[in-house]
């Protein structure tokens, strides 16, 4: 992108330069800041030179111009982009583990087909577990317990209530018949 007159000198879009007395004569050095981070470059001058050939020695140290982006944003950049895009192989894992959760997960039951199971469909597409199930939840649903189970459990627990019921008046019961023997021997001298 061409600028209209010496941006360093100018200290505009994102340039400066500044200047020290050195030996055999002032040094310049060019100053570029980033546009996503606070981080700003430095280039050594011996002379003042045009923008452009300022410009090619930031390129030259990896800087990205107009907007100007640092190499350490850049690389940060393509480690984001390398993380958030699957893999072929991964999107083929998951399109699979998709296909058999819909074959052998039945969301109405919320219950695998016979022989199916998170752990299975891991072993089959070479994912996680953890990725398998927290998928099925998303997508499909909890397993939900059979009525047939849920049946059984009921029943256990109305016969564990009864069985308390049951225990408390037994318990009572003898209560009273100790009362009656202690007062009975009491009586007899026993």
């Amino acid at each position: 992108m061409r600028h209209v007159g010496h941006t360093y000198r100018l200290g505009t879009h994102g340039r400066a330069v500044t200047s020290h007395p050195g030996v055999g004569g002032t040094t310049f050095i060019a100053l570029l800041s980033c546009s996503r981070c606070p981080k700003s470059g430095e280039r050594n001058l011996r002379q003042m030179m045009p923008p452009d050939q300022i410009d090619r020695k930031f390129t030259q140290a990896g800087w990205k111009l107009d907007p100007h982006i640092c190499p350490d944003c850049q690389r940060r950049a393509n480690q984001e982009k390398t993380m958030t895009k699957p893999s072929p192989a991964a999107m083929k894992a998951q399109a699979a583990m998709f296909r058999l959760l819909s074959d052998h997960f039945d969301v109405e039951k919320g219950a695998f087909a016979l022989g199916w199971s998170d752990e299975k469909i891991a072993a089959e597409t070479g994912l996680a577990k953890d990725v398998v199930t927290e998928f099925r939840r998303a997508g499909f649903g909890e397993i939900k317990e059979p009525t047939e189970l849920q049946a059984i459990r009921a029943d256990i627990n109305a016969l564990e209530q009864l069985a308390r019921e049951h225990l408390q008046g037994v318990t009572a019961e003898i209560a009273g018949l100790r009362s009656r023997l202690a007062q009975i021997s009491s009586r007899v001298g026993a």
